[in-house]
């Protein structure tokens, strides 16, 4: 058998230990995922694999051959998918005991998204994937999640990988709650021992003078008592710290990035807000949309559908005005917001704050309070867009665009969870299912169109 194993490795830029002491094997047989925040080390450890670069500490042994295959950036001559499915192509004809694929199903349409599931699961060999693809994640073996440094493996798809999750999530609750009834415990404790402390020297006191006891001896009698005392309230606040300090750390593992979207100040409206009549466009020879005619009403959501190369990410920018049309009418009403899959609304250079001031139009007191609410707390809301992570740019859109009471009545999202990690796509989807206005979006992942409850899909054809 085939394998590539890691024992003791440890990896890390500077102070930021991406891999602390993991031991793992993988071999030419299994299909296997690794799932993790972005700047965990995910790519990291898939080119630790393939031998590009090597440990800080730890031995890898390997005895297989092995691909990998990078994210693809798309370029002018094709487009990304197709690009993707080449590179794709190619990996499976390789020959490698074991593939590494980084994002595989990126800038993939929904075809050949299943083409590729269909050669995966015929694939005899090896197979590591990186991804936040839901639905990929159904199609593998066993599943590895990277954090702190650390790995957890889950023997099956991403539907066990979750009920594994879920009965963590009760074990810690339990857990959680149990510590708290303990702390209650000791502290009653606490005040029992102190009460009947105060009450036996109280006694003591009077004891001493009913009998004219001798000064020296009603002190060494109190302070054999006091020692005696202070020895048990020593050992039961021990206990009580070591509670609250498991208390702490089970807060932190229950931490919950939910947000909580605002009802706003006034109901959105029913009327059109999309009209498109003849609209014509085309890239030099390359006609995307000849005499096109397209409307939408609020609260409706739909989803733009097309191979790729159809003109749907096209489609959004004409509507946002980023594009013109060469022919025909483009009419749109009331507040349109546009998120594309790079998260590039906000202003790089400016705080959190400032671009919740500019985009909701609020005053400084209220951006601080919006930010909040979307988890920046404090000196976290005088962040620069520029130093963010993904997840927090995604936050940070969202309480720009939905945080203050004018919330848009459209909201135009392309390919919105292609750069996003698993719990971040959670956070969008639980924010869009908060938000009633109207939706239109272009989307590949399955799972995502599902679970915000798109009622419409419009076919694009070449």
């Amino acid at each position: 058998m085939a394998f590539i194993s890691l024992s003791n490795v440890f990896f890390g830029y500077g102070d930021n230990n991406l891999l602390d002491g993991v031991s793992i094997a993988f071999n030419d047989s299994e299909h296997i995922a690794i799932i993790g925040d972005n700047g965990c080390g995910k790519t990291t450890l898939l080119r630790l694999l393939a031998g590009k670069i090597l440990p800080n500490a730890g031995t890898i042994n390997k005895n297989a051959d092995v691909f990998m295959l990078n994210q693809i950036n798309a370029s002018d001559s094709k487009s990304g998918g197709e690009q993707q499915m080449f590179a794709l192509m190619r990996a499976f004809d390789s020959g490698a005991d074991i593939l590494l694929l980084d994002e595989p199903t990126n800038n993939l349409d929904t075809d050949a998204k299943q083409a590729f599931f269909n050669r995966l699961k015929s694939f005899p060999f090896g197979v590591v994937i990186v991804s936040h693809d839901r639905e990929l994640l159904q199609h593998v073996d066993k599943l590895i999640e990277l954090s702190n440094g650390q790995i957890r493996v889950y023997g099956g798809n991403y539907d066990f990988y979750q009920q594994q999750k879920q009965i963590e999530s009760d074990a810690i609750q339990s857990k959680y709650t149990n510590t708290q009834k303990s702390i209650a415990r000791l502290n009653d404790t606490i005040n029992i021992a102190q009460n009947t402390r105060q009450h036996h020297e109280s006694k003591q006191k009077k004891d001493a003078d009913n009998a004219r006891r001798s000064r020296m001896d009603a002190k060494a009698l109190k302070g054999k008592s006091a020692e005696t005392e202070a020895k048990k309230r020593n050992i039961i606040q021990k206990k009580l710290d070591e509670q609250i300090s498991t208390q702490k750390s089970l807060a932190n593992q229950m931490r919950n990035d939910t947000i909580k979207i605002p009802v706003p100040t006034k109901p959105f409206y029913n009327q059109e807000l999309i009209n498109i009549s003849g609209l014509s466009f085309a890239y030099g020879d390359k006609i995307i949309f000849n005499n096109f005619d397209f409307t939408m009403s609020g609260k409706s959501r739909i989803r733009i559908v097309g191979k790729n190369g159809s003109g749907k990410s096209t489609l959004l920018k004409i509507i946002c005005g980023e594009l013109k049309p060469q022919s025909g009418t483009v009419k749109t009403s009331g507040k349109i917001a546009y998120i594309n899959q790079n998260l590039s609304l906000l202003d790089k250079t400016k705080t959190i704050v400032e671009n919740i001031m500019e985009i909701s139009g609020c005053l400084k007191h209220d951006a601080h309070a919006i930010a909040a609410n979307f988890g920046f707390r404090g000196s976290a809301s005088q962040q620069r867009i520029g130093t963010l992570s993904g997840g927090e740019l995604l936050k940070a859109t969202l309480a720009a665009i939905l945080g203050g009471d004018t919330q848009p009545e459209l909201l135009i999202l392309d390919e919105p969870t292609n750069n996003l990690e698993i719990k971040s796509i959670s956070i969008l989807e639980n924010a869009l299912n908060q938000y009633t206005g109207a939706i239109l979006l272009v989307s590949h992942d399955e799972m995502f169109v599902r679970n915000i409850r798109i009622d419409t899909e419009i076919y694009l054809t070449k």
